[in-house]
């Protein structure tokens, strides 16, 4: 088995923290998001997988090489422009071989069980097989219908109260797949298309695309909010991962002034520091970054090299990119991100 992470996309809900890097390598908890993927595949022996990149693609290459330390092989394929979920695909197809392919969204963390979902793909004999995943209110996804034999009989993109039926399921796309050849191969190569818009509801038509409901763990970490919720359910242990959980992560050489509070659901980046008397809350701190005396971070995202003044207020659900500098005394609020490299000033708090 093989597979396919696409890590394509620019991730500009989560700017500006994605000004500096691929979303794929926003840190989560000890690691690079998309490591917890290449964990996830490992554990279930899938040791052969293709980046289908685009956006800053250098930093993946960088860090992860080719594998051999992880025990995987590791290759990357480059979209020469914006190809779509499914041309980005179709862009890696030369990469593998012609038997089944697990595909990755590279923003979605999941403890799905791999063996299971391909052993059931197996036993549909379809051309595809889409892991679902359950949610209360569809009208901001795409809603998958199945048929009793689990056939995908519609998708219904973010569906009206008038489109939903009484009593039924309201599941939606998980972003994790597995993919035979025919279906592949129908995707137009060097052209932008969507799978889950264009060649989904075509194999879906023909009867040869297969759901997969799930209960498993699962967040699209695409937006600050659901970046930050998804750290703290690592360190909380709500999905399993290869992370410590149960307390707050701090990186290595990270220091500590005296009377500092780090709750459980903090992750500090390494070689930062903190300042006596500071508090840290529900927060991820960024690799090298201040926080003064006294300060305050709240449930917020404080990226790297970040120096915050004592006496500081950071708010809950503030933003703070990379190389930013907030003066003693400040106040960033959750309504104004602070820019890469930017300084805030006392009397111009944001």
């Amino acid at each position: 088995m093989q597979a396919i992470i696409l890590v394509g996309g620019e991730g500009r809900r989560l700017r500006p923290l994605t000004d500096t890097r691929p979303k794929p390598m926003m840190p989560l908890v000890d690691r690079p998001f998309v490591a917890h993927q290449l964990d996830l595949l490992r554990r279930h022996g899938v040791r052969d997988v293709v980046f289908s990149c685009g956006y800053r693609p250098d930093a993946l290459r960088a860090y992860f090489g080719d594998g051999g330390t992880r025990g995987m092989r590791l290759r990357y394929v480059v979209d020469p422009q914006p190809l779509g979920t499914a041309g980005a695909i179709a862009n890696a197809a030369g990469m593998v071989g012609d038997g089944p392919v697990l595909v990755l969204n590279g923003d979605i963390l999941t403890d799905l069980d791999l063996t299971e979902f391909v052993a059931v793909h197996r036993a549909h004999g379809g051309w595809g097989t889409i892991a679902l995943t359950p949610v209360e209110d569809p009208s901001a996804f795409g809603l998958v219908r199945l048929h009793e034999d689990m056939s995908v009989e519609d998708f219904v993109e973010k569906p009206g109260p008038d489109q939903l039926r009484d009593g039924e399921p309201f599941r939606i796309n998980a972003g994790t797949y597995v993919l035979e050849r025919p279906l592949i191969d129908l995707i137009p190569t060097g052209v932008q298309c969507s799978i889950e818009r264009q060649i989904f509801p075509a194999v879906a038509g023909e009867g040869r695309l297969f759901g997969h409901p799930s209960e498993c763990y699962w967040r699209d970490i695409g937006t600050p909010v659901s970046y930050l919720t998804a750290t703290h359910d690592v360190l909380a242990g709500r999905v399993s991962t290869e992370a410590s959980a149960g307390c707050a992560y701090l990186g290595p050489a990270v220091r500590l002034g005296r009377g500092v509070r780090v709750d459980a659901l903090s992750a500090l980046g390494a070689a930062s520091a903190v300042g006596p008397e500071a508090r840290i809350e529900g927060s991820v701190v960024g690799d090298r970054s201040l926080v003064g005396e006294g300060a305050r971070v709240v449930r917020a995202i404080v990226g790297a090299r970040v120096s915050i003044g004592a006496g500081a207020c950071v708010d809950d659900g503030a933003v703070i990119g990379d190389g930013a500098a907030i003066a003693s005394g400040a106040h960033v609020r959750a309504d104004a991100p602070v820019p890469t490299g930017a300084r805030v000033e006392r009397a111009g708090s944001r």
